[in-house]
């Protein structure tokens, strides 16, 4: 990683009493989110920004494990977040969003909340965040986060709708389902995975959208592609506005670089990113591996991220106490675990020029994947173009 250990990222859950049965417990009120200072030890260092997450009860922990490794993994390699990024089957966003986040607090420690005497913390509640706020690492210029249907995203649409105006929106991609004839839409500097649910015949479908919304690694091709975030078509994405919001915004038309302003030009020495992160016990990772590698000639890495997990003890304190009570007491160590996640980072091939051309570069579109073996399964459809 750039940063290892840059941030710990504190996870408080709230419970009440429940009425109709003694002795239980019910959750109640958002998941909120703490950065604190990076630290290699078992300690509680100093709380550097908060946000509140939902707007319904939280679920329990460990449930969010994943996204949190995620969320980690992006704080602490805040250098791919840049230009355009996208979402793969997003769920709550909560990966990027808060990723995103924690990454500009990396690259410029002096953007986080102050504590106040209330919360203990700036309480920034992405619910109500004030819109001059801009919470993302500068190079940055959008986020979208999606989902194979307009209904997956109705998580997403509830954590959004506070985000400064122009800075995140919503799309459906149905990265599962090969559509005949599907033009992709706009290119993407950093595409995101969180434990995508992916099965092997589906792996080559996510394969398939991942090398096509991925800008090229190859600069001068960047530079040469017409209007890349406004191609027809638009691939098997559709606007939000079913649920009587579009959150879309213009694009630039070369990939996120437009910006006159220094700090906010994308830095073209890294290459345009796919990453994926999963539970190390993952087995359907290596069928994406092959089919990113073998079936469109992309440079893909596997590595390990281990996160430690600290539980501790519940704290309890009287209802019309304000919750900053907690910051002062002593808190009790219940349980701690390590736990492995693969991931998985690939780039394009450097001579690949983009809109998904080449029979070398994308042969698992022409049918010559494997040895030039020609396998109707592999075939492009009928009476489309062979590359």
């Amino acid at each position: 990683m750039s940063y290892p250990n840059a941030l710990v990222l504190e996870e408080r859950l709230r419970y009440k009493p429940d009425p109709q049965n003694e002795g239980y417990i019910l959750p109640y009120g958002p998941r909120t989110y703490i950065f604190r200072e990076g630290t290699d030890e078992d300690r509680i260092t100093d709380e550097l920004y908060r946000i509140n997450l939902g707007s319904i009860a939280h679920n329990g922990p460990g449930t969010m494990d994943t996204t949190i490794a995620t969320i980690l993994y992006l704080a602490s390699n805040p250098e791919i977040i840049q230009g355009q990024v996208l979402e793969l089957a997003c769920e709550t966003g909560a990966a990027t969003l808060i990723g995103c986040a924690g990454a500009r607090f990396v690259l410029d420690p002096d953007s986080g909340s102050k504590p106040n005497e209330e919360g203990g913390g700036g309480g920034m509640d992405i619910m109500t965040l004030p819109k001059r706020v801009d919470i993302f690492p500068k190079r940055m210029q959008d986020l979208t986060l999606s989902g194979e249907n307009q209904e997956e995203l109705r998580d997403a649409y509830d954590n959004v709708k506070g985000f400064p105006t122009g800075k995140v929106s919503l799309k459906d991609v149905r990265w599962s389902t090969r559509i005949p004839g599907r033009r992709y839409g706009p290119f993407y500097r950093l595409i995101v995975g969180s434990d995508i649910d992916f099965s092997y015949p589906t792996s080559k479908e996510l394969a398939r959208t991942i090398a096509n919304y991925l800008l090229p690694s190859n600069e001068f091709a960047v530079s040469n592609i017409k209007n890349p975030n406004d191609r027809s078509g638009g691939g098997g994405g559709g606007g939000f506005g079913a649920i009587g919001m579009d959150l879309g915004t213009p694009r630039s038309t070369n990939g996120g670089s437009s910006s006159t302003e220094p700090s906010r030009q994308v830095d073209t020495t890294i290459p345009s990113t796919f990453v994926h992160v999963c539970p190390d016990t993952r087995e359907t990772t290596k069928y994406l591996r092959q089919y990113l590698e073998k079936g469109f000639r992309m440079t893909v890495n596997t590595g390990y991220l281990k996160m430690e997990r600290l539980q501790f003890v519940f704290q309890a304190v009287p209802e019309e106490e304000i919750e900053s009570t907690i910051e002062e007491m002593d808190l009790e160590l219940k349980d701690e675990t390590f736990r492995s996640y693969q991931v998985l980072r690939a780039t394009h091939h450097p001579d690949y020029a983009g809109d998904g051309n080449g029979e070398y570069f994308f042969p698992l579109e022409t049918g010559e994947y494997e040895g030039g073996r020609r396998s109707t399964y592999l075939e492009p459809e009928e009476g489309g173009s062979p590359w």
